[in-house]
């Protein structure tokens, strides 16, 4: 029996990297792209209404910042894995973002293979 794809939405501000990063997740045979967000508001209505299993989730948005998705996402009765995939992260943060619910982090800056792994790892139940 073939597994499903792990279905992902893109919550970052920047058209361009989002683009970019739906063309590098949609190369993958087990991952769909199944929505996408350019800030915290919409990506909190976007994982209400979609439930992807995993939420890629910029820190620096407008309107709502990711650090208050994720704890508008930790009051809910949502089951969202989320990978804060982020330019700069301070270790206090990284803590904070845990705390509320966060399964990973990846920084932008990172090898898109190292990505890749991450989500399969979180949408396994793992830390990343």
């Amino acid at each position: 029996m073939e597994k499903l794809p792990i279905r992902i939405m893109i919550a970052d501000d920047h058209a361009i990297f989002r683009d970019g990063l739906r063309r590098l997740l949609v190369s993958e045979k087990d991952f769909a792209v199944v929505a996408e967000a350019s800030d915290g508001k919409e990506a909190v209505a976007k994982v209400h209404d979609l439930k992807p299993d995993v939420l890629l989730l910029d820190l620096a948005m407008p309107r709502v910042p990711g650090m208050e998705v994720l704890r508008e996402l930790s009051r809910g009765d949502i089951s969202v894995y989320t990978i804060l995939l982020t330019a700069a992260i301070q270790p206090f943060e990284v803590t904070s973002a845990l705390q509320l619910g966060a399964r990973g982090v990846v920084l932008k800056a990172s090898p898109p293979e190292l990505l890749l792994k991450g989500i399969r790892s979180v949408s396994e139940g793992n830390y990343w």
